[in-house]
């Protein structure tokens, strides 16, 4: 037995001119004006999104001492370059790495300059998206951590044990990469060349097992502090 359902308003024609057969043309100027204002509304609504997520991530207003022209320099933290401020807008960060790194979302910016993360254990913490430029981490644990698109440029990694970390397209020019251990680690588009004239110090650098795009290699090649067994484990050199 078929059940009958009563007709929606959505059914029936709200115009008895298209009886008619009259041809109706939208207006070429008011379509364009509502898809912008359509465009204009997600915008607002994805940039709003963000910054309710900004302002649920952590307390930032109240641990950070100075300006607002300072607000993005750790070391100006209360407390200072301590491992837990490596935690702000972790969230954030990892999905935003790349607009982080350059400054496109000022309210995520962590800068660590000058900043001294030596000898510390920073196993499996989120750097991903931060400018840690003239920073020093020699002798650290940066094991399974999530780094990509960090512009590290200018650093001090002598030493670091990277292993099973993610550096997809991280900026290592002319840091100190001396001795450091790049075991099975994602390096598809890091750079190891030059900043302010120097290259990255590459010596003794161990990349057994890392995953590099055979034109990360030859770029990686290009870098003359590239002993012969990171060449060999490199390959394409």
């Amino acid at each position: 037995m078929r059940t009958k359902f009563p007709k929606t308003q959505a059914a029936i024609p709200h115009h008895r001119h298209y009886e008619r057969e009259e041809k109706y043309e939208p207006s070429t100027s008011t379509s364009t004006s509502t898809s912008s204002t359509v465009s204009s509304s997600k915008t607002l609504l994805a940039a709003t999104a963000l910054a309710v997520v900004l302002s649920t991530m952590s307390p930032v207003g109240s641990a950070i001492a100075g300006d607002d022209d300072d607000k993005k320099f750790v070391r100006n933290m209360l407390g200072g370059c301590t491992p837990d401020k490596l935690d702000l807008f972790k969230d954030v960060r990892a999905k935003f790495s790349m607009e982080a790194s350059t400054g496109a979302l000022p309210e995520a910016i962590l800068d660590l300059d000058k900043c001294d993360y030596s000898n510390i254990d920073l196993d499996a913490k989120v750097l991903s998206g931060l400018i840690a430029r003239n920073a020093n981490f020699e002798n650290s644990q940066l094991t399974h951590t999530e780094m990509s698109r960090t512009d590290a440029r200018g650093s001090n990694f002598k030493g670091v044990n990277f292993k099973d970390t993610n550096a997809y397209s991280t900026r290592f020019d002319g840091s100190n990469m001396e001795n450091a251990n790049f075991e099975n680690v994602i390096l598809s588009g890091a750079s190891f060349g030059k900043y302010n004239g120097e290259w990255a110090n590459m010596k003794g650098a161990n990349f057994e097992g890392a995953l590099l795009s055979s034109s990360d290699a030859r770029e990686l090649c290009k870098n003359p502090t590239l002993d012969l067994e990171g060449q060999m484990n490199v390959g394409g050199c």
